[in-house]
């Protein structure tokens, strides 16, 4: 792989990172509303099926929605 190749790898990468960064806020925000999660899912999936990010970081955001999502639901049965 030449120098420009890389480059541009490591740009993709930055660049997925940053959007998957912005959906997994629009989806703090927008929590407990219907498919909350979905841009989310849909910037983590697209970006590893196009192998921009790895494995390691596909798992790695999904646990974030996950975690989000675990902390959420337990505001909700403590308010109740």
């Amino acid at each position: 792989m030449n120098q420009a190749q890389l480059e541009q790898q490591q740009l993709d990468h930055q660049t997925a990172v940053t959007w998957i960064e912005g959906e997994i806020n629009n989806l703090i925000s927008k929590l407990g509303e219907k498919n909350a999660s979905a841009a989310a899912t849909s910037a983590i999936t697209l970006a590893f099926l196009l192998r921009v990010i790895s494995d390691k970081e596909h798992r790695h955001f999904r646990d974030r929605i996950d975690q989000i999502y675990a902390r959420y639901n337990a505001r909700l049965k403590g308010a109740a």
